[in-house]
């Protein structure tokens, strides 16, 4: 196992002495809990109303992305893979006491967003090991443990030939000794407990960069392959659909890379018009929202956040003919899913011979949630039956290899929290002010003093920064990819170079001018309950939250299918309620960074970017292959991951006391 450079940082390093000091200043806190990851916080805020439960029942989450840990400094997420094993031993538990099924299911994305899994080469090497602690029924792959054969290769033997035959992929094929293989299962049919007889297929979506030695298959080459007739000839009670792609989309969408459709959503219409009588059940992801959506009154979709910050619950009814399913025919003590979804199209109605009763909910991922369902239990504290021996041996797990791998080293206190799309561009608060200051402070060639013209892409940065301490962690959540910066010296600088950052983002079809606020930032431009994007009615309902007594946490606050959050309590699928923070300010796809420019008086500049825009640079500025000469800008160990690093060691002094925000 190698480690990725981060040699830039060392020379850095905190003194020894104070890394010692800060232990005991931070046991001061209050926030700190007794197990999870010591760096985590509990939330302040326990749910309030019981899960209901259906005839079978589903546990989802999708695109981890090697969030294991928890969320450290943010309250509402804390849990890490350990409690989250704990939680689902009760859960099943309960399932067993109830008399009913449960089948806990992932749906893709297990690396590329977090330390744990990102600072092995390849990714994934020590997260995969903690992820399949989980012991899932089913699960399917996502883009992004596709992208680079040596990732893939530690998904199918970490992953894939563990699960076995509970690992699906039904629609992506890779190149093992010159021949195309399904990395998984095709398809797994399954008998539960209770009798219910279900056809499980994992489909991803198209619309990536795959590589060359990955196919991904469209619904009309699957649909016709024996293994699939064989597969559909089976007695079926639900055709169950697990997808790493966006629920909400339509079949056929205009990709920019390989494809045209949704495959998941390709193949949900095919069964509807094949097998309408048989109900049908989505679990999908990839969009990184929490999501659920009705399709018929047959058939849904649910889709369950990201990072290990949401667990999805959906309970269903009335599936299977009452001489197959014996399990309870009546539940008592929980409540029990009433809704029913109105069909979108009234052609598909026609040929629904089934409706299903249902019900969803998306849990925060945190230990008084887990707790609260697991248990019953209602605080102050969670009591200490939750935590399985398992569960808490992964948590020990988990904190160790976090030790070992250095990514829990303080790099300095975050000041305040800064968002990607909760404030806008160019606001104190937007994240993008911070890179573009973390950018000029870092990124610079043996010569300091030069000019230069940074091109950055915005989408390198993939969450939010949160207020308190910063670790070299949070630098790999932050900014995950590795990319090395690159350079062509003593660019012109004149109307073409100044044009640079607006014909790229021209070509991505972003806003191309986003030099200056839009608007007044304010003291505190984030999006909370008040806000400029709000209808009357919901309106008063955040008024009302934002008075209440409780003080709620800022958080997911969902619309879906079943009920709006943030008009109405009612029929809302949030576990525990939260003032919103809204998440819709644009931003450019490139941001530019002005170095020692002065407008009138320099004459040329190092325009500075990273590779994957290096073939566009070139163009936009007029020149050939064979013209500009591309060197690196700095030591190849210095990447993306790493400006942010060097930043907060010499911008973020340090505090006796490093607090996390609200």
């Amino acid at each position: 196992m190698t480690f990725s450079a981060l040699a830039w940082t060392a020379a850095l390093a905190l003194p020894v002495v104070f890394a010692q000091g800060r232990e005991s200043d931070r046991s001061k806190s209050p926030k700190i809990a007794p197990r999870m990851q010591p760096d985590s916080h509990n939330t302040t805020h326990w749910p309030t109303r019981p899960l209901p439960w259906g005839e079978i029942n589903f546990i989802h989450t999708t695109d981890t992305h090697g969030w294991l840990e928890g969320h450290e400094n943010e309250v509402n997420y804390g849990a890490d893979w350990g409690d989250f094993i704990s939680f689902v031993t009760h859960m099943r538990d309960k399932a067993d006491q109830q008399n009913v099924d449960l089948l806990v299911v992932d749906t893709g994305d297990i690396v590329t967003g977090n330390g744990l899994s990102d600072v092995t080469e390849p990714n994934g090497q020590v997260s995969n090991k903690l992820f399949r602690k989980m012991d899932y029924d089913l699960l399917t792959i996502g883009n992004n443990d596709l992208y680079h054969a040596e990732v893939t290769d530690e998904i199918r033997e970490d992953i894939a030939e563990y699960y076995g035959d509970r690992y699906l992929t039904s629609n992506v094929d890779v190149e093992i000794d010159g021949k195309n293989v399904s990395l998984g299962q095709r398809s797994r049919y399954l008998t539960t407990k209770h009798g219910l007889r279900i056809m499980a297929f994992g489909f991803t979506l198209q619309d990536f960069k795959a590589p060359a030695t990955v196919h991904v298959q469209g619904y009309e080459d699957i649909v016709e392959e024996e293994w699939f007739k064989d597969a559909i000839s089976q007695p079926v009670d639900l055709y169950l659909l697990i997808g790493h792609a966006d629920i909400g989309q339509g079949c056929k969408i205009k990709p920019q890379y390989q494809g045209d459709q949704n495959p998941l959503i390709c193949m949900k219409d095919w069964f509807r018009e094949n097998k309408p009588e048989i109900p049908l059940q989505i679990l999908g992801g990839h969009s990184h929202v929490r999501n659920f959506t009705c399709y018929d009154s047959g058939s849904s979709g649910l889709e369950s956040g990201r990072y290990s910050d949401t667990v999805g619950w959906l309970a269903l009814s009335d599936v299977a003919p009452s001489n197959t399913w014996n399990g309870s025919k009546t539940i008592t003590d929980v409540p029990i899913p009433t809704k029913t979804c109105t069909p979108h199209s009234s052609a598909l109605s026609s040929r629904t011979e089934k409706t299903v009763r249902l019900d969803r909910r998306y849990l925060d991922f945190n230990r008084q949630t887990f707790a609260y369902h697991a248990l019953g239990a209602t605080g102050p504290e969670v009591p200490s039956s939750f935590d399985t021996p398992f569960g808490l041996s992964v948590t020990d797990d988990i904190k160790g290899d976090r030790d070992g791998m250095n990514l829990t080293e303080e790099l300095g206190c975050a000041p305040q929290s800064y968002y990607i799309a909760s404030s806008p561009y160019n606001c104190p608060d937007n994240i993008y002010t911070l890179v573009r200051s973390a950018l000029n402070e870092t990124v610079h060639g043996n010569n300091s003093d030069s000019a230069r013209l940074i091109i950055f892409n915005t989408y390198g940065i993939r969450y939010d920064l949160y207020q308190g301490p910063f670790t070299v962690g949070d630098a790999f959540t932050v900014s995950s990819y590795a990319d090395i910066f690159y350079y062509i010296a003593d660019v012109p600088y004149d109307d073409v170079t100044k044009q640079l950052q607006k014909k790229l983002n021209e070509y991505k079809g972003t806003d191309p001018d986003y030099e200056e606020p839009k608007e007044d930032c304010g003291s505190n431009s984030v999006r909370f309950s008040t806000s400029r994007y709000a209808s009357a009615s919901q309106q008063s309902v955040l008024n009302s939250r934002a008075s209440d007594s409780d003080n709620l946490n800022p958080g997911h606050v969902t619309k879906d299918d079943f009920g709006d959050c943030s008009a109405s309590s009612e029929d809302c699928g949030d576990d525990t309620l939260h003032i919103p923070r809204l998440e819709n300010e644009p931003h450019p796809y490139y941001m530019q960074v002005k170095g020692n420019i002065n407008e009138n008086e320099t004459k040329t500049v190092d325009v500075v970017f990273t590779s994957d825009i290096q073939k566009k640079i070139i163009e936009f500025l007029g020149l050939t292959d064979k013209d500009p000469v591309v060197k690196p800008y700095m030591d190849e160990s210095f990447t993306t991951r790493d400006f942010l690093q060097v930043y907060a060691k010499t911008v973020w002094s340090e505090k006796p006391t490093c607090e996390i925000g609200p």
